[in-house]
């Protein structure tokens, strides 16, 4: 039986899923895989022939690496998930994860870039971007008619508040002659005999008195 073999490490850098570069500390491409090039859109000779890693970023994204990712190089020798905008060949943007590491080759320093396109991720944290701007204007919605509502029960409260102060005033001024009508109705029953004809208007006004009496009582508690 023959041997299995398994593929080389060319291939396996060629066929990575992600853009593989390797530059030179100053960003000079000296080697790009399969992926840099499908991605990138330039042909292998172009982007092994001189150019440079800044040629291949936004100006943002170029400033970025220059202030950020170079000093980290210097100190730690590495950096990673950096979010950066590649610009293709035909001007394109692509947003991109980028993951560098230096080493040293002989006498060389190299940088190895490991590039991710995120494409789906920019597309996912727009989608979160979007949900949560959603919330906040419903949370804002929820809070501005919470306010109206507190407004709208302070304002009955303060009605009630008046209506009861209108009752307590109102019971107290119809309070004020029903004591004299009830001292001149007990006048009367005992002046005029219970047979006389005036007894039964007596009566009937006696229990009006009392209906009246008692209705304001109840209204003033």
């Amino acid at each position: 039986m023959a041997p299995t073999h398994g593929p080389s490490p060319t291939d396996l850098f060629d066929r990575a899923p992600c853009a593989l570069l390797l530059t030179e500390p100053d960003g000079t491409i000296r080697c790009a895989n399969r992926g840099s090039v499908d991605w990138l859109g330039y042909p292998h000779h172009e982007l092994t022939g001189g150019m440079r890693l800044q040629d291949l970023l936004s100006i943002g994204g170029g400033v970025l690496y220059q202030t950020h990712c170079q000093p980290l190089l210097r100190l730690q020798k590495a950096v990673g998930d950096v979010q950066i905008d590649l610009v293709r060949r035909d001007g394109i943007r692509v947003p991109a994860l980028l993951n560098v590491a230096r080493h040293r080759f002989g006498e060389a320093e190299m940088d190895v870039l490991a590039i991710f396109t995120a494409i789906d991720r920019r597309a996912f944290e727009r989608e979160l971007q979007r949900t949560k701007a959603e919330l906040l204007a419903a949370q804002a919605a929820r809070e501005e008619m919470t306010g109206e509502l507190r407004k709208a029960l302070d304002a009955l409260a303060a009605a009630d508040h008046r209506h009861d102060e209108f009752l307590l005033a109102f019971c107290h001024d119809l309070r004020n002659p029903l004591g004299p009508m009830r001292g001149a109705l007990d006048m009367l029953k005992l002046t005029i005999p219970a047979d006389h004809a005036a007894a039964r208007l007596i009566a009937v006004l006696d229990r009006q008195l009392r209906l009246l009496a008692d209705l304001v009582d109840g209204a003033s508690r």
